[in-house]
């Protein structure tokens, strides 16, 4: 007697392979929400992280600057004195004319908009009092600062990426001068006195133009509009100009210096020369605001 065994197929519903299918794109849409919200975390963490490097970087430059510090006695003045020269002149001289232009423009703004505002009855009172208020404490420096950033910061790193890709830099190392001393130093230099007459001429040139706009509107005897120039001004108005002609004097050409060596290649030197001007606008408005909030808050 034999017996027949049947094999006994697995029924398959219909929807089961829909279902299968349904079930694996459900896992491929989380997998890829898993990798965009990975993605999304992990990128202010790398921006943190390279913010860390580009600080630690940023003060290992200032140390071997600081180093090259210890032989500035061997350093002879005339081999600096045609690049602090040269430098003044570009940064200082040069930029005069769109110095006086925006300085003008800016004394003649605030006045116009003080006598829309205000009322004309006691203006002569108090518009020197506004001009150094917002001309000498705030606009003027600040300012200027941008202006040189804009015109020489740029150049300065252009300048030396340049020479870096030219192998000029590699030529002054390979003759035994400390280039860092060599080209850092002159400019800042340079940059703290070109800086420090060109806020002073702002201010100047601001002050002289508010007064001239302010006698078509309402008429201010000239000695009294000094008068109350003089009055409002005081002692720590002219330091914190000097301090703020220093840091900039400072801060500009160093930053700027600094994305000047980075460039590996000609490709390069456009995008570090656009990063050493923004960056080092973004640094002096934060230094313009905490020195704003440290002495008049």
């Amino acid at each position: 007697m034999y017996i027949v065994r049947r094999r006994i197929r697995p029924v398959c519903r219909a929807g089961s392979g829909k279902t299968m299918k349904n079930r694996r794109a459900q896992k491929a849409t989380e997998k890829t929400a898993m990798l965009k919200i990975e993605s999304v975390l992990r990128t202010p963490v790398k921006k943190i992280i390279a913010f860390g490097e580009g600080m630690r970087n940023f003060y290992r430059f200032v140390e071997s600057i600081a180093v090259s510090f210890r032989s500035i006695k061997y350093l002879r003045f005339r081999s600096i004195y045609s690049i602090v020269v040269n430098q003044t002149r570009f940064t200082g001289v040069d930029a005069l004319p769109i110095i006086v232009s925006i300085a003008l423009l800016l004394g003649a703004t605030t006045i116009i908009q003080a006598t829309k505002n205000f009322p004309k009855f006691g203006i002569e009172g108090f518009i020197g009092n506004l001009l150094v208020i917002i001309i000498a404490r705030e606009l003027g420096p600040l300012a200027t600062a941008m202006i040189v950033v804009s015109r020489s910061g740029s150049a300065i790193a252009a300048e030396i990426a340049t020479q870096k890709q030219n192998r000029e830099i590699l030529s002054l190392e390979l003759m035994g001068i400390d280039t860092k001393l060599y080209i850092v130093f002159p400019r800042i230099l340079a940059s703290i006195l070109a800086i420090f007459s060109l806020i002073i001429i702002f201010d100047i040139t601001a002050f002289f133009g508010g007064y001239l706009i302010s006698l078509s509107t309402v008429y201010i005897p000239a000695g009294v509009f000094v008068q109350t120039m003089l009055d409002a001004f005081s002692f720590s108005d002219l330091a914190i100009t000097i301090l703020k002609s220093v840091l900039y004097g400072i801060l500009i050409p160093l930053i700027c210096c600094y994305y000047g060596f980075m460039p590996q290649s000609d490709f390069q030197i456009p995008i570090f020369v656009s990063r050493a001007v923004v960056r080092t606008l973004v640094i002096l408005f934060v230094i313009n605001a905490f020195i704003s909030a440290l002495f008049y808050f």
